[in-house]
């Protein structure tokens, strides 16, 4: 009876830890989801912010001139500052989609190799 109770212990642990290594590969897809959302969330609240300081200027050149060539050469000197930061910007998108990927690449070969 003692051998048939340390058998079912035994098969019991064994399928715990069979679910347990299964699991492991979906843990890193989700640690690298969520750390991909982080970068992605901290990415566009920065735009959003260049976003407003642009348009806070050009609301307010204006009001720091009556020349109208002035303001006019401001707001397009602002805009070409502006049009800069933002490939700026979208060259940092890329940068990290390509990190994404490379990522996923590795977690998908991590994940891979678990199962062989």
């Amino acid at each position: 009876m003692m051998n048939f109770t340390e058998t079912m212990n035994e098969q019991f642990k064994q399928m715990a830890d069979m679910q347990a290594r299964s699991l492991e590969p979906m843990k890193a897809f989700a640690t690298m989801a969520s750390e991909a959302a982080e970068q992605m969330a901290r990415q566009n609240y920065a735009v959003a912010g260049d976003v407003i300081d642009f348009a806070v200027k050009q609301v307010n050149l204006p009001l720091n001139s009556e020349n109208v060539t002035d303001i006019a050469q401001a707001q397009m000197s602002e805009a070409s500052t502006f049009s800069e930061l933002m490939n700026s910007r979208a060259a940092e998108y890329a940068d990290m989609a390509q990190q994404f990927s490379g990522k996923a690449k590795e977690v998908v070969e991590t994940a891979t190799a678990a199962y062989k």
